[in-house]
This record gives structure tokens, C-alpha cells and sequence, in this order.
């Protein structure tokens, strides 16, 4: 088997870490953020570089062409925010040949180094392989002061890797799919710290809040190792992507991973109350309610999964999930009554 393994080749993590941007004012670079996260570091790191900054609104393809056509000419690009900002300068600096950098502002999810981008292309989302950042600058003055829920995401995305993983092997054993061992093992080896330390992040910590954000940059890179986004994504992924396409409004992308997390691993026959009570720890929603969906949304959204990546073997199509058992699932663990 051939593979071709690419991983980000710096890490800068701690205070005042945003001023290594400084090392590239050189070259011919773009600042891209959003409209919330320009504000925060975005117009800084343009600063920084001395040069031009584009504002994006939402992690689609429409977006991702138009940065490209800004990035026409251009060495290098800068994505500075969330999953949906790396997201769009992965596709767009991939697709013109470029290196990006990424500056995220928050530690939602496992996006900021992987080579994975999330899009939605119309109605529906893509998930694409593209490349990992030459670069991911963590500035720790930035994160402490995000949001608490966006890390409840960063909780709930590395916590769901449990998942990923049992489902990655099953489709192993079942269609003989390739299987890596080291990068499962790194997936898990990253979920077991979280859930460690999870009493450090929910207090904000420097040291729990670096836990969470080198965690998710070893999750990005299992997937780099992987060759795809198994060791990070599996059934519980379905699950939160259609929410996604269910829900007037959804809630974050790690925080359904979570709930996800639990009645999957319900499903799998493993230690869902495990999964629940670190989740809990963290301070991360546990049922429909603590999600701010209706429990009719969730439980069609569980039988909606299994039409999300159906190639992608999980335990939904090993059991043949239907309306009975998606209910069972939910209700037995607590997520709906």
C-alpha cells in the first residue's frame, strides 16, 4: 500500500506566539478569518505581515473560490480562526498550489492540523482531503479567552475518537479496509488524555487548555498518518453531520460528536457512561435538551446517519440501525426521555 504522509512541519504553542508570524512578512501573503475572529487576532496577524486580510462568512465552496481567486499570485496563506476559516484556506491554498499556516483562535474541533476540510457544497457537505498546514501557531492569550462553549466542542471532538476508532477497526475485520495501528493508537492515546484532564480544561487552565489544543493538533496528525479522517471519524460524525442538514440550528460540530459519542458507543456494546460522565465533567451537553435540539430532531438524525458516508463502514450499518434501535439508544442512555 502507497501512501503518502504529510504533516505540519512547525508547531508554535504558548504566549505571545503570534508574533512568530513575523518570520514570514517576506513573503507574499493573505490573511483569511471571519467576522468575529478578524476582530480577536485576524486584522493583528495582517498587521503583523503587512498585508491584505479577506473575511469569509461561512465554510462553503462559494467561499473557497473566492479566496482563491484573492490568492492568485500570492506564497502564502493565513488562516486565522475557527474550523470554518481553516477549513475554506486549506481547500483554496490547496487547489492554488500554496502553503497555508494556521492561527486558530479557538479549540472546537481537530481540523487545525489535519488535512480534512469540512464544506458545504448547496445543500450538502463534503468532507475533502487537501493538505495539512506547513505551520499551526497556537498563541495561548488568544484561546484562553474563547468562548467556554467552543472548547466544550474541543472536548467532544476528541473524546468521540473512542468511537472513531471501534469503528475503523470493525470495518477492518469486516471488509478488510485498511487499518493503521499507530494512527489508532495516537487517536486514543489523545482521547484518554482529554478525559485525564478534562477537570483542568473545564477551569481553563493553561496547562489543561495546551492539553486540549496539542490533542487536537495529534488527532489532525493521526488523520495525516491515516492517509484519511478514520482515526477521528466514524459514526459519531455521521451523526452530528445530519443534525447538521436536520436542525433549524445546530449546535457545535464537537458537541454533537459528544452526544454522538454516547449513543454510538451504546450501540458498540462499550462503556458509554464513561463516555457520558467525562462529557459531564467537561461541562459538555449530554442529552437533546443540554443540546438546545428537539429530541424528535436527534432520534431522525440517528437514522439519518446512515446515509451520511455510507461507504464509511461503522457500527450503524454493521447493526442495520433503524427507528427501534436509533430510540432504544438514545432513550437507554439518557439523551431523550
Amino acid at each position: 500500500m502507497y501512501k503518502h504522509i504529510r504533516l505540519p512541519r512547525e508547531v508554535h504553542v504558548g504566549e505571545n506566539a503570534l508574533e512568530k508570524l513575523s518570520e514570514y512578512s517576506s513573503k507574499n501573503t493573505l490573511v483569511v478569518s471571519g467576522p468575529k475572529t478578524r476582530k480577536i487576532a485576524g486584522n493583528e496577524a495582517a498587521e503583523i505581515l503587512e498585508t491584505d486580510i479577506v473575511t469569509i462568512d461561512e465554510p462553503s465552496m462559494k467561499e473557497v473560490e473566492k479566496v482563491k481567486q484573492c490568492l492568485k499570485g500570492k506564497e502564502l496563506a493565513i488562516a486565522v480562526g475557527g474550523g470554518k476559516v481553516i477549513d475554506v484556506t486549506k481547500a483554496a491554498s490547496y487547489d492554488n498550489n500554496i502553503n497555508f499556516i494556521s492561527v486558530p483562535t479557538t479549540c472546537s474541533n481537530d481540523g487545525v492540523a489535519s488535512q480534512m476540510a469540512s464544506l458545504t457544497n448547496g445543500s450538502t457537505r463534503e468532507s475533502i482531503v487537501t493538505h495539512p498546514p506547513f505551520s499551526v501557531i497556537v498563541d495561548f492569550e488568544i484561546i484562553l479567552n474563547c468562548p467556554y462553549n467552543l472548547i466544550r466542542g474541543g472536548i467532544g471532538d476528541t473524546i468521540s475518537n473512542f468511537v472513531a476508532v471501534k469503528d475503523w477497526k470493525l470495518g477492518n475485520t469486516v471488509k478488510n479496509e485498511y487499518y493503521g495501528d499507530y494512527s489508532s493508537r495516537l487517536s486514543l492515546m489523545v482521547a484518554e488524555l482529554i478525559k485525564k484532564r478534562v477537570h483542568s480544561i473545564r477551569e481553563k487552565k493553561i496547562g489543561g487548555l495546551g492539553t486540549l489544543m496539542e490533542a487536537l493538533i495529534s488527532s489532525g496528525a493521526a488523520m495525516g498518518i491515516a492517509g484519511s479522517s478514520r482515526p477521528a471519524s466514524g459514526s459519531a460524525h455521521k451523526f452530528s453531520h445530519a443534525l447538521d442538514s436536520l436542525a433549524n440550528k445546530s449546535a457545535l460540530h464537537g458537541e454533537q460528536c459528544g452526544v454522538g459519542a454516547i449513543a454510538m458507543s451504546y450501540l458498540q456494546g462499550e462503556d458509554w457512561r464513561e463516555i457520558k460522565n467525562t462529557l459531564k465533567e467537561g461541562g459538555c451537553p449530554t442529552t437533546a435538551k443540554e443540546l438546545g435540539i428537539d429530541e424528535e430532531i436527534l432520534l431522525k438524525a440517528m437514522i439519518k446517519a446512515k446515509e451520511i458516508k455510507p461507504r464509511r463502514y461503522t457500527i450503524i450499518e454493521h447493526i442495520g440501525l433503524n427507528e427501534e434501535i436509533a430510540e432504544n439508544a438514545l432513550k437507554n442512555t439518557g439523551i431523550i426521555k
